[in-house]
């Protein structure tokens, strides 16, 4: 009996300790994918550091004090060009003033926005500011910015002006949505670090890779290509009726298609999780009544239905595809809108993170 116990014992021992290692090596086995590398893709304006800069607001400690004073300048650039833009577009369209009596001011604020340099020197008059009121009560210039598919306008255009006397004022801090929603091209590659716990109770640290979507800059993207977990390419639905800055005869949807297609199929790539943001789904639903997708797709008959016309633009890209075995990921987003990305990228986290999983014998 004595003999028996003695036999038992160890083996006992030794089976809790074969399973204790065995524990430990599929927990270092998981840490070893513990940080994943996201490139995050997509033509120039379609909204990719908005991403960027949302997930540091929801998964970082956001923006220091200083970060957030810095972006004053930018804001008050993106509302200063945003009136030019407008206002050098009235002539260009022959679109008169409502108040032909505001003619001058009109030239005034014109000059002023296009010379501004906040570098040199921030500050904005009173009469700048109290004018650009003014103007954007104008009938003229509001039929104007109604018309901006058809010049180069940035999206956040409307929500700055709304606030130049806010943002022009010296003591005012950009909140975390002025910083969202302002526009600075990307230049180069900009990295950061989030930790993510998703519904699958599955913690892991994600490198988000973002790199400039101008022509300009994507000579650049290939040094961003090593050791990519998956990729997210941006993409904006509202696009379908702009045209490139760069190029202003090319449409902006075409270039995007384009680019997706020449970029997932990739040899390096081929294998990749893909992970489609169909962006600025707000903006899309407001244009699609009022200006035809089958302008730029005559075979799309869904008229105005935003459904029938979300989901067709789904399959442009989706049909680019041509690795069998790989699955496009596509999700609708507003990157503006904070509850609603943050809830979007916990989803795809744990998509990611249950595909990596599964690769190594772990799901």
């Amino acid at each position: 009996m004595g003999c028996l116990l003695s036999c038992l014992g160890p083996k006992t021992a030794d089976e809790k300790n074969s399973k204790l290692i065995d524990k430990q090596l599929e927990q270092l086995k998981y840490e070893s994918l513990s940080t994943r590398n996201l490139l995050l893709l997509g033509a120039g304006e379609c909204g990719k550091s908005t991403v960027v800069k949302q997930m540091r607001v929801i998964y970082t400690k956001g923006f220091s004090t200083e970060e957030q004073k810095s972006y004053l300048k930018v804001c008050r650039d993106n509302a200063l060009k945003s009136i030019a833009s407008i206002l050098q577009a009235m002539r260009t369209l022959s679109i008169p003033l409502g108040n032909p009596s505001l003619e001058a001011l009109s030239d005034n604020i014109r000059e002023f926005a296009l010379d501004y340099d906040g570098e040199k020197d921030p500050s904005v008059p009173e009469d700048i500011i109290s004018g650009i009121e003014t103007l954007w009560q104008d009938e003229g210039v509001q039929a104007c910015y109604r018309r901006s598919n058809e010049y180069q306008l940035v999206d956040c255009a409307k929500y700055f002006i709304d606030k130049i006397r806010d943002i022009c004022d010296p003591k005012y801090v950009p909140t975390n949505d002025d910083i969202i929603r302002s526009r600075q091209q990307t230049q180069g590659i900009v990295e950061i670090l989030i930790n993510i716990r998703t519904e699958s109770k599955k913690s892991a640290t994600f490198k988000i890779i973002d790199v400039g979507g101008q022509r300009s800059q994507r000579k650049k993207w290939i040094h961003a290509f090593e050791d990519i977990t998956a990729i997210i390419y941006v993409a904006a639905l509202s696009d379908y009726d702009l045209v490139l800055a760069e190029h202003e005869a090319t449409n902006r949807m075409t270039e995007s298609l384009n680019l997706f297609a020449s970029t997932i199929n990739l040899k390096c790539f081929k294998e990749k999780n893909l992970v489609l943001f169909l962006n600025k789904m707000d903006l899309f639903k407001e244009k699609l009544p009022i200006s035809p997708l089958s302008k730029l797709f005559p075979d799309y008959t869904g008229g105005d239905n935003y459904d029938k016309a979300v989901e067709y633009i789904a399959l442009q890209f989706r049909s680019k595809n041509q690795s069998p075995t790989r699955k496009v990921y596509v999700h609708f987003t507003c990157a503006t809108d904070t509850n609603a990305l943050k809830f979007l990228i916990d989803t795809v986290a744990d998509t990611i993170i249950q595909a990596n999983l599964k690769e190594v014998g772990l799901a």
